[in-house]
């Protein structure tokens, strides 16, 4: 499956100016035959995402929130199918670079990118994927399917750590370094500071704990991750197989906090036990060819990553653009606090945050 490449056109913006756009245009309105449906005016415009011609026989809305809005179409003419249109403001905008310069060249397993459209300045970004299924692992959590997203995380970190160890400059202006987390907590305290003075000052020896932990890891392969790799975005098809989706927010770097997100999310749900966690982690190890005790370690320091750079975006954008985020402001100090305890502890041990494989 290949990606389908965007033609340039040009379109009249809002003052009547014509100028160029990254997209696939349609030379006539999409044809509706679901009537029930009520679709929005961006997925029927003329110049909209499907493409000429293209006719709509029905179609559901899956998600619509502050910064993006998703819908499953069923496609005729032809042989039927299943497409998922996105369209994405603010970070979530981010997606169709995210599959332009690591999803498709490392040939990560995600929906194949069918068309893509907008994201000239401030508009917004349509893309029209691949329908890999209709159930997320949250919607039917079960063992073999938790364990199936484990070892398609290593399988993918592996696959992304071989291509760019080939290519260093894939993804260049995705790769994160030790100063850009530095940064994060830097903004995420000023931010937290200004929200709930009351918390202010609650970060100052994680940024410290982050700074040292996150040197040993400077040395290992670099890698694909996801950034919300939580069971709402693990599509599973009829195969079994999981396919991550939901993009916007991938980067390089050598941490495991995916697999620190996988595994809180099935604690907190109380999907998993220690127990299973445990099982889950090792089984990673072994996928990977990993040292379970690196795993661990570099686990702890990606569940760090992950945290801070969740209470830096609560501070900075989600309590505009949802929120109810801010309630969850006192839970993620309290976990950075911990997440920070773990990875010190970590060190303290003397283990060591290397290990063999690419996917580490």
């Amino acid at each position: 499956m290949n990606l389908v490449p965007p033609r340039t056109s040009r379109r009249t913006d809002a003052s009547g100016n014509s100028r160029a756009g990254w997209g696939v245009l349609a030379d006539d309105a999409a044809v509706i035959e679901d009537a029930e449906t009520n679709f929005p005016e961006w997925l029927t415009d003329p110049q909209g995402p499907l493409g000429p011609g293209a006719v709509v026989l029905g179609g559901r809305q899956l998600r619509c929130w502050g910064l993006s809005e998703v819908w499953r179409l069923r496609l005729g003419e032809g042989r039927a199918r299943s497409v998922i249109v996105k369209r994405g403001t603010g970070e979530m905008a981010q997606e169709a670079m995210r599959y332009r310069e690591l999803v498709v060249p490392l040939q990560l397993p995600a929906p194949q990118l069918i068309a893509a459209q907008g994201g000239d300045g401030s508009e917004p970004v349509v893309l029209v994927l691949e329908d890999v299924g209709e159930e997320t692992l949250e919607q039917r959590p079960t063992a073999a399917g938790y364990r199936e997203a484990v070892r398609t995380l290593a399988r993918m970190r592996a696959t992304a750590a071989e291509r760019l160890a080939g290519n260093p400059a894939l993804g260049a202006a995705l790769r994160r370094t030790s100063a850009d987390f530095a940064d994060t907590a830097h903004h995420a305290a000023v931010g937290l500071a200004t929200v709930r003075p009351d918390l202010a000052g609650s970060l100052d020896g994680v940024a410290s704990t982050l700074n040292a932990c996150l040197g040993p890891l400077s040395g290992l392969p670099a890698t694909i991750v996801h950034g919300d790799f939580h069971a709402k975005n693990l599509v599973r098809g009829v195969s079994g197989r999981v396919s991550p989706v939901d993009w916007p927010g991938a980067y390089i770097h050598p941490h495991l906090g995916d697999l620190y997100t996988l595994l809180r999310e099935a604690r907190r749900l109380g999907l998993t036990d220690q127990a299973d966690a445990a099982a889950l982690t090792a089984l990673f190890a072994r996928e990977s060819g990993t040292d379970p005790a690196a795993v661990q370690e570099q686990m702890s320091i990606g569940g760090l990553c992950w945290t801070l750079l969740a209470l830096r975006w609560v501070v900075e954008e989600g309590i505009h653009a949802v929120p109810e985020s801010a309630e969850w402001l006192d839970e993620l100090v309290t976990e950075a606090q911990a997440q920070s305890l773990a990875a010190a502890g970590c060190r303290r041990s003397g283990v060591r945050a290397g290990g063999s494989g690419g996917a580490g």
